[in-house]
């Protein structure tokens, strides 16, 4: 597939097959993350591969329950609902894929950021100066494995709502404070083919200089 009729083609899938993803599918689509730029090639990810059900199932319990505990502290009913209603499904169908790719950041000690910390610029005033080049690095591994997912003819989604529940995760997968999960990936078999969604044009979003 071109690469740039896959960057147009590429959609976020929530339903899927049940039909199993090869070993040899998943290793391209980890390969396209591991090959992904990072800030001085610091390639701060790590990946893990979910595929047994009773773990997922543990995941999306963990997320239904951290859901129910933000609920009562809503700001509106408006929100309540929302939020209820992303429990039922938007945070939770990594469950019914086939695999699910854990993507890790890894710590980032960077060293300018220690430099401009000594010479008194705040943590806000850091993160706009330098905003997370370590997960900048993690974002490019994302997206290079939903390209590679697309483009083998399998689908994914770029999750992060399931990390209201991280510190569940923890004890589930079994890590500690040393890295976080940045995404969580399923992948599998598309059973839906929906419609890419509309973007802004590039006159909206775009000025040159010069």
């Amino acid at each position: 597939m071109d690469l740039f009729d896959a960057i147009a083609g590429r959609t976020s899938i929530r339903r899927f097959q049940p039909a199993p993803v090869p070993d040899e599918i998943i290793d391209r689509i980890l390969d396209a993350g591991r090959l992904a730029p990072s800030a001085n090639n610091i390639q701060p990810w790590s990946f893990l591969v979910i595929t047994d059900k009773a773990v997922l199932s543990a995941m999306a319990d963990a997320v239904r329950a951290a859901v129910d505990r933000m609920i009562p502290h809503t700001e509106d009913e408006r929100q309540k609902q929302r939020l209820a209603a992303y429990k039922g499904t938007y945070y939770t169908f990594f469950e019914t894929a086939p695999a699910v790719i854990a993507v890790f950041q890894e710590a980032y000690d960077a060293s300018a950021n220690r430099l401009l910390a000594r010479m008194g610029y705040s943590p806000d005033e850091i993160l706009r100066l330098r905003p997370n080049p370590g997960l900048q690095s993690v974002a490019a591994a994302v997206e290079n494995m939903l390209l590679a997912c697309h483009a083998l003819g399998y689908g994914s989604c770029w999750m992060t709502g399931p990390l209201v529940a991280q510190e569940d995760f923890e004890k589930i997968l079994g890590y500690g404070k040393e890295k976080f999960i940045a995404a969580l990936l399923p992948v599998g078999l598309p059973a839906e083919h929906p419609q890419p969604r509309p973007r802004k044009s590039l006159s909206e979003i775009a000025k040159k200089i010069g």
